[in-house]
């Protein structure tokens, strides 16, 4: 069983993305959503296979990874018991503004 957990930023960005996939045509958005939860259980039974982002490891002082489900990204810290999802972005948006909000 894959165990993660997911902060309350997470919890908004994956709100706010299945509210804005209930817009779409229902193929794509099941598949999405789908995709999704896939990679979130992925990364809950194998957090390490995530590409390491240097510069939020920095940032934070603990190692922090990211895994793509196009076009929205998995941002997950590893260095805890369980690995922590704290935040699910479109690749559109300004990432690097918007993490720099979060952990200021």
């Amino acid at each position: 069983m894959a165990r993660f957990l997911l902060s309350l930023d997470a919890e908004q960005d994956l709100d706010e993305i299945l509210s804005y996939l209930d817009g779409l045509p229902r193929v794509p958005a099941e598949r999405i959503a789908m995709s999704l939860q896939t990679m979130l259980h992925h990364i809950g039974q194998e957090p390490y296979l995530g590409a390491a982002n240097s510069a939020l490891t920095l940032l934070l002082g603990e190692e922090v990874r990211s895994r793509l489900v196009p076009p929205y990204r998995i941002f997950y810290r590893t260095s805890r018991k369980l690995p922590e999802i704290f935040a699910i972005l479109h690749g559109a948006r300004d990432i690097s503004s918007i993490l720099d909000q979060r952990f200021q």
